[in-house]
C-alpha cells in the first residue's frame, strides 16, 4: 500500500517552545529531540532529579478524567494532556522521540495540534535508514461500551476512523468519516479546538482543572451559543477535535494501527479501555514489521491482507 511510509522516522534537530497548560496554568518549557530507531516516544521531566522518563505507553495511563494523564511506574512523576501534541507527533508519521519538560503539564498552545504540527515541521523529519515501523492490524471485531461511549474495531486493509458525537446545541449530531493512513486524517482534524461547556467551567477549577484555559485555546459554548468571537465554524469541526483525541491517545499503542474504528461519543476513558481490550487477547491482533529482504510486492500483499 503506497500511502504507508514504511521506514521509521524522528526529527531533524531539536526545536524547543513554551506555553501554558490547559489544566495546571503552569508554564511548562519544552525541547523536542532526536532519537534512535526503535526507542519510540519517551517523555523526560528535566525537573525531576531520578524516576523521571515515562514511555508514551497505554499501560502509563494514570488518568483519564478530561485529559490524558501518564505516570512512572516508580515515582509520583506525571504528565498531563499528552493527546494533542502526540497526534501531531503521529501525524508527521514520527516514531521515535525524545520529549523534554520542566513541568507537569504539555502547554495547551492554541488547543488544536497546529502549533505542535508547526514546531515539529520547521525542522523537519528524517528516516531512519533500514529501520522499519511496525504495524498492528485487527484480526477480529473488537468492541468497548463505557457509559455513554461505544467503540468498535474490526479488521480493515488501511486505517479508517468514523466518529460521531451527540451534544446539546449548537453542536448537536455530528458524525466523520475519515480514511487511509494516520497522515491523511490527521490533516482533516488537526485544526479543531478542544471545547468545553461554560458551566462545566466553575466545577473543573473547583477540582484544580481548567486554570488555564482560556478563549484563545478553547471553544467555550454558553447557553446554546459559542462565545468565542474568532470562531470559525467548519462542517463536523467538534467532531474532528474529538477524532484528534483517538489519533493522539490510541498512537500510545506505539504501533501503526490498520483497521476499521468506528467510535460514539468518544473520550479519553473509552480510548484508553479500548487499547487494554485490544491486548488483552493475542488472538485480537497480528504486528508485521518489514523486512529489507522482502520485496515490493511481498509488502504490498501483507499491508493489504
Amino acid at each position: 500500500m503506497n500511502n504507508y511510509n514504511i521506514l521509521q522516522r524522528t526529527i531533524s534537530s531539536s526545536v524547543s517552545f513554551s506555553g501554558v497548560g490547559l489544566h495546571s496554568g503552569n508554564v511548562c518549557n519544552i525541547t523536542l529531540k532526536p532519537s534512535e530507531a526503535d526507542t519510540g516516544i519517551t517523555f523526560i521531566r528535566k525537573d525531576l532529579k531520578e524516576n523521571n522518563v515515562i514511555p508514551a505507553d497505554y499501560k502509563h495511563i494514570y488518568k483519564s478524567n478530561l485529559c490524558t494523564t501518564l505516570k512512572s511506574y516508580n515515582s509520583d512523576a506525571k504528565i498531563l494532556t499528552v493527546e494533542h501534541l502526540l497526534a501531531a507527533i503521529k501525524g508527521n508519521s514520527i516514531d521515535n522521540l525524545i520529549i523534554e519538560l520542566d513541568s507537569q503539564e504539555i502547554p495547551i498552545l492554541d488547543g488544536s495540534a497546529r502549533a505542535y504540527d508547526n514546531i515539529i515541521k520547521s525542522v523537519g523529519t528524517r528516516e531512519h535508514s533500514n529501520k522499519f515501523k511496525k504495524f498492528l492490524f485487527i484480526n477480529k471485531k473488537i468492541k468497548v461500551e463505557n457509559k455513554n461511549s461505544v467503540f468498535e474495531l474490526e479488521p480493515n486493509s488501511s486505517l479508517k476512523i468514523d466518529c460521531a458525537v451527540d451534544f446539546s446545541e449548537p453542536i448537536g449530531k455530528q458524525k466523520i468519516s475519515l480514511g487511509n493512513n494516520y497522515e491523511e486524517i490527521y490533516k482533516n482534524v488537526m485544526d479543531a479546538k478542544t471545547f468545553c461547556f461554560f458551566e462545566d467551567i466553575e466545577v473543573m477549577q473547583k477540582n484544580g482543572l481548567a486554570r488555564g484555559g482560556n478563549l484563545d485555546n478553547a471553544i467555550v459554548i454558553k447557553e446554546g451559543k459559542i462565545i468565542n468571537s474568532n470562531f470559525k465554524n467548519s462542517t463536523n469541526y467538534f467532531a474532528k477535535h474529538k477524532t484528534l483525541d483517538v489519533i493522539g491517545d490510541l498512537s500510545l499503542i506505539g504501533l501503526n494501527l490498520i483497521g476499521s474504528l468506528s467510535v460514539y461519543y468518544p473520550g479519553h476513558e473509552i480510548n484508553r479501555l479500548v487499547m487494554h481490550k485490544i491486548f488483552s487477547d493475542y488472538a485480537n491482533f497480528r504486528i508485521y514489521q518489514h523486512n529489507k529482504s522482502d520485496n515490493f510486492i511481498a509488502r504490498e500483499r501483507i499491508l493489504t491482507a
